[in-house]
């Protein structure tokens, strides 16, 4: 009988716990913080040309139309890759309206450069060595009381998995040491191979060089791309956006087919993250 009577009071008083505490509610807050932030849309884009041209790096007569993708979707800052230099990047500011700053890396043992492209007009830039080439960062400010924004524009080399690796590895190291507690994405071409084994008959090396250089990647960056498809001809994903997983909820990725003109060989890959 007193066991009973235990027993029913103890129902009553979680019971009454229970109702206290609203678990409902609570449960409902979950995952809304991250949502209720600042959102931060980023696009990474290889506007060169497919191998088999004669001159497979940007076309300054494409430009315009690149200015009207990067417009029209309106991106707080754009990573791009295989640009001739300087000058080309200056006619692209004057296509967007002197809406966005931006600048290209230096020259490395390549004929092309990579840019970023910032609304932030005291947004600073910075040369990221990778093995014999060089990426380019770009620090600057997005929204009110949130720390700096860095977002890193790279390409890999396309003919080498050993010389990715080298350069993933590089560009891995220099971004994850940025000061400050800056939220950091590495975006742009790494050419990775990363088919299953079943997709071949051999385990090559290319693949064996390319899985840990992504692997080393994922070590430290969420792949924010990785289910909007591929971003190049021949069913390939080869371009991508990576970003802290504690800090940016990713909200939307998508590749925006259609956009590529000319010989282009890639698609520009487009992410909203709520920070």
């Amino acid at each position: 009988m007193w066991a009973k009577i235990l027993l029913g009071g103890l129902f009553i008083i979680m019971l009454g716990l229970a109702i206290k505490i609203e678990p409902v509610r609570d449960r409902s807050l979950l995952g809304t913080r991250a949502s209720d932030g600042p959102r931060l849309r980023l696009m990474t884009w290889n506007i060169g040309y497919a191998d088999l041209e004669d001159d497979s790096r940007a076309h300054t007569k494409d430009l315009a139309a690149v200015a009207d993708t990067i417009l029209r979707h309106n991106p707080d800052a754009v990573a791009l890759q295989e640009l001739t230099g300087a000058d080309q990047l200056e006619v692209l500011l004057g296509l967007l309206r002197r809406r966005y700053r931006g600048a290209v890396c230096r020259f490395g043992k390549t004929d092309r450069v990579e840019a970023v492209l910032v609304k932030d007009p005291e947004a600073r830039f910075e040369d990221v060595a990778g093995g014999d080439k060089y990426a380019l960062g770009a620090t600057f400010h997005f929204a009110k009381e949130m720390p700096d924004v860095v977002l890193v524009s790279a390409h890999a080399d396309a003919f080498n998995a050993a010389r990715r690796r080298v350069y993933t590895g590089d560009v891995v190291d220099w971004a994850r040491t940025r000061p400050n507690n800056a939220v950091v994405f590495v975006a742009g071409d790494f050419n990775f191979e990363l088919r299953a084994r079943s997709d071949s008959n051999f385990f090559t090396d290319n693949l064996k060089h390319d899985s840990e250089a992504y692997s080393y990647m994922l070590r430290y960056f969420r792949d924010l791309g990785r289910d909007a498809g591929p971003t190049a001809i021949n069913d390939r994903r080869i371009d991508y956006i990576f970003g802290l997983p504690e800090v940016a909820l990713l909200r939307r990725a998508e590749v925006l087919r259609g956009a590529a003109v000319g010989r282009m060989d890639h698609w520009p890959l487009l992410v909203e993250v709520a920070l």
